[in-house]
């Protein structure tokens, strides 16, 4: 007999396999980041249909078997869909989205990192700014344990107040920065990434393009 979890989830990404699942790769508020096969979801008469789009907010029903797990229901909470309309708030949606499937790791649970990625995705839908990735990098890195003291730098005081303050996302996100520390904080977070990954990511490209 099946065990069943039900939680609240973040779909990180997800794609079809076979002749109508779907794949998902989930950031749960009680597991971490979780995978999950979503039986006939691509069905017209599925319950799942539509669910199951990245981004997108759930509570979730997960009935772990011993070949994995498998979505038996999805309710939308939040369905961000302004996310996926707009090209500049989908870049930075995915471009978050592809720095938590790379730093985390499977039911490792983390709620203060699950309540972060739901505030970026929030602020995502509602209208993209180029501040909205460095803050959530910034966060996400200070949850890891892999963001620097700062204390010994020579940062102006509205920087080291934006590295450090203990504050919500959406908080940190309105703190007003100059030019200069924009760029400061730009740089600190490439250095952060050439760090920490021993891969190039796949959405710079497109941030790129739209910023």
């Amino acid at each position: 007999m099946s065990r069943i979890r039900t939680t609240d989830a973040l779909v990180l990404k997800a794609y079809d396999i076979g002749d109508a699942d779907r794949f998902c790769v989930l950031l749960t508020k009680t597991d971490g980041r979780m995978t999950a096969i979503a039986k006939g979801s691509r069905k017209a008469q599925s319950k799942l249909a539509g669910a199951l789009q990245s981004f997108r907010h759930l509570r979730v029903d997960l009935a772990e078997h011993s070949s994995g797990f498998y979505v038996r229901s999805a309710q939308c909470v939040e369905s961000f869909d302004s996310i996926r309309s707009d090209l500049r708030c989908f870049s930075l949606a995915n471009r978050g989205a592809e720095l938590l499937l790379h730093f985390l790791h499977d039911t490792q649970p983390q709620e203060s990192i699950f309540t972060l990625a739901l505030d970026f995705f929030a602020e995502c839908h509602s209208g993209a700014t180029e501040i909205l990735l460095p803050t959530f990098q910034v966060m996400l890195f200070k949850e890891l344990g892999l963001l620097p003291s700062f204390v010994d730098a020579s940062h102006s005081p509205a920087f080291y107040a934006y590295v450090t303050a203990p504050c919500s996302f959406k908080d940190r996100a309105a703190m007003q920065l100059d030019d200069t520390e924009k760029q400061t904080l730009f740089r600190v977070c490439d250095s952060l990434l050439c760090d920490h990954l021993s891969y190039p990511l796949k959405a710079p490209a497109a941030l790129n393009a739209v910023f």
